[in-house]
């Protein structure tokens, strides 16, 4: 009997790669690229996607990664310096 893929629990039920959604995603938000653009780019790499499917990713997982970005962040503390006045 095989084992079944372990997979992050947001990427369950989904027919395509974890990478393939993230990288889909990350160029669309990064470079503004055209849904058909990044079909385009996708189907260079051997990648069969629908414009519509990566829209759904953008709709699905685009807060996920919002909020696993807020969680990961820590504020920043800033120490006093010497001021230096340019003139």
């Amino acid at each position: 009997m095989t084992k079944p893929i372990s997979r992050d629990a947001i990427y369950r039920r989904r027919m395509f790669d974890a990478e393939i959604i993230e990288l889909c995603v990350r160029w669309y938000i990064t470079y503004r690229l055209s849904y058909r653009d990044l079909v385009a780019m996708m189907a260079e790499r051997g990648v069969e996607v629908s414009h519509t499917t990566i829209l759904r990713w953008v709709v699905r997982y685009v807060p996920e990664f919002e909020s696993l970005e807020r969680q990961g962040t820590r504020p920043v503390r800033r120490r006093p310096g010497p001021r230096v006045c340019v003139h």
